[in-house]
């Protein structure tokens, strides 16, 4: 039987509960704010993070795991008897996660000539949630034993199907996280409270039509649109916006018949780059 490790970052967003029962490890992503470094889930929680949310005047100047973190867990892993790690990071390449693992990969590799423990590191190119989505599925792979290539391959023909839909309310264009975004929005029609459909291939504001209902009663439409034909499981996500996210989440289960798997915190990543009011919807488009 296969043993494969699973690893993300907190930037996936899965609530704990969600992956107690299964073998992953989920590591702590630093963050640089005003000259003073911070570890989510060590430092601060998600509920907190807004306590240390830098003002419009503030930055956030790095975001980060030590590549010698990885190279830990990949150490950990070969003297446990795994035959492989995967790592599932939320976000793209560019990110300084993947660089930090496959860094280590490297580094693992050149101090450890006769070890055939293999390594991945997957870009799912996309945030939040719709990342902790494959995490977790990658770990119902792993935990039944499933074959470290299969596990693999079934990733990388999945996270093209994944999608979010993100209500943000308000995207700060000044800050770092933002400037990723705007690679792939058309600021012709950027306007400060934007609802984006977010895939591997890019983001694209859905059109809210000013007078025609509220925002939210559209940005529930949407979420209705997208799931009532196949019913995938899905999770809503929300900054402090909170009540929208329950109600939210009473009102597709109503309509659709069937409950989402979390309404979860959105981490400090999501929730610096898409506003402190963001509602997003994280789901698996079999399409």
């Amino acid at each position: 039987m296969s043993k494969t490790m699973i690893i993300t970052d907190t930037c996936s967003d899965i609530p704990v509960d969600m992956v107690d029962k299964y073998d992953v490890e989920i590591l702590a992503t630093d963050f640089l704010i005003n000259g003073k470094h911070f570890s989510e889930g060590i430092d601060f929680a998600h509920e907190n993070f807004y306590d240390i949310l830098p003002a419009e005047s503030g930055t956030v100047k790095n975001i980060s795991i030590p590549a010698a973190v990885y190279l830990d867990r990949y150490k950990n892993a070969a003297t446990c008897g795994f035959d492989g790690v995967i790592v599932i990071c939320a976000g793209s390449s560019e990110f300084p996660m993947h660089t930090s693992a496959k860094e280590a990969a490297t580094l693992f590799a050149g101090q450890n000539p006769t070890s055939d423990l293999k390594i991945n590191v997957i870009d799912t190119l996309n945030y939040s949630m719709t990342a902790g989505l494959l995490v977790i599925e990658a770990a119902k792979l792993a935990a039944e034993g499933k074959d470290y290539n299969e596990i693999i391959e079934y990733i990388e023909g999945t996270k093209d199907q994944m999608k979010m839909i993100v209500d943000a309310f308000h995207i700060p264009k000044s800050s770092d996280f933002s400037k990723h975004w705007s690679k792939w929005v058309s600021l012709k029609n950027y306007h400060p409270f934007p609802t984006l459909s977010v895939t591997t291939n890019g983001a694209t504001e859905l059109p809210i039509i000013k007078g025609d209902h509220s925002a939210f009663d559209q940005f529930f439409a949407y979420c209705v649109e997208v799931l009532r034909e196949n019913k995938p499981d899905y999770a809503i996500g929300y900054a402090s916006r909170i009540k929208e996210a329950r109600a939210l989440s009473i009102l597709l289960e109503e309509e659709l018949g069937y409950a989402p798997v979390a309404v979860y915190k959105l981490g400090a990543i999501s929730a610096y780059g898409a506003s402190k009011a963001a509602i997003a919807l994280c789901y698996k488009d079999e399409k």
